[in-house]
């Protein structure tokens, strides 16, 4: 996604009035990442993407990160000496990592499913009416790349990949780049009524998982997300249901 789409969307300073203020995480990219043509730095800093707050720049910071961090493995391009750039004891090849990152990249995205259901069209519209689309955005618009199957496309993946205050509840007491505890960049909806097929066949929603359900996670969704949440919290029994069809459907 190109930076000027995202610093569209974002709004710091709520100058809109809404309580949304959603802000990219401004982070420093580290000397293996190729820069996007299209970025548009601020003070040395370049927009995240990845990662629960958008701290990784693209798929091979990513990848990368999570190698070291998530699993303890050593690489090149995550554990080289500060002094030599020598890579200190590399567990894993170069061209792993590098193969990792191509089948993310070619991964397909996830396709919506009963789009023509009742429930699903009306829970389409009760997702906008609550404002969930304000952070949650249906569309984006990939930029320029030299993959023509991935240029200048609409991806419907329901995020604006900024970063929003969810409030104490969802403080974790870590920042990441520019990412203050509570901040959290808003996590792709695509794929959301998929995910229990992977995960033997149950929920585990939010950063650490702990929602169990879809209306879990709704349930604890504050900060700039507070207004929403009420408003979900207004809507009729049924009403409710159709709006966990519809995003059970993406």
């Amino acid at each position: 996604m190109p930076d000027d789409a995202l610093l569209a969307l974002a709004d710091p300073n709520d100058r809109d009035g809404d309580g949304i203020s959603g802000r990219p995480n401004w982070i420093t990219v580290p000397d293996y990442a190729t820069l996007r043509p299209d970025a548009r730095p601020r003070a040395g800093k370049y927009i995240g993407r990845f990662g629960k707050k958008a701290a990784a720049y693209d798929l091979l910071h990513q990848t990368a990160s999570a190698y070291n961090q998530d699993m303890g493995v050593i690489s090149f391009f995550e554990d080289r000496d500060p002094n030599t750039h020598n890579v200190l004891d590399p567990e894993v090849s170069n061209q792993k990592v590098q193969d990792v990152v191509a089948y993310l990249k070619f991964l397909k995205a996830p396709q919506p499913r009963e789009t023509e259901q009742a429930a699903v069209l009306a829970g389409e519209q009760l997702f906008v009416q609550v404002g969930c689309g304000k952070c949650h955005t249906p569309e984006l618009r990939t930029g320029d790349s030299p993959v023509a199957a991935l240029a200048n496309r609409p991806v419907r993946a329901y995020t604006d990949l900024l970063l929003h205050d969810m409030g104490p509840g969802l403080n974790d007491g870590y920042t990441e780049g520019s990412a203050q505890p509570a901040e959290w960049r808003t996590p792709p909806l695509w794929g959301l009524g998929l995910s229990p097929n992977s995960q033997g066949g149950s929920y585990f929603l939010l950063h650490d998982g702990r929602a169990r359900s879809i209306e879990a996670a709704i349930a604890q969704h504050g900060g700039e997300a507070t207004g929403s949440r009420d408003r979900h919290d207004r809507l009729s029994a049924a009403e409710q249901r159709q709006l966990v069809d519809f995003l059970k459907s993406l």
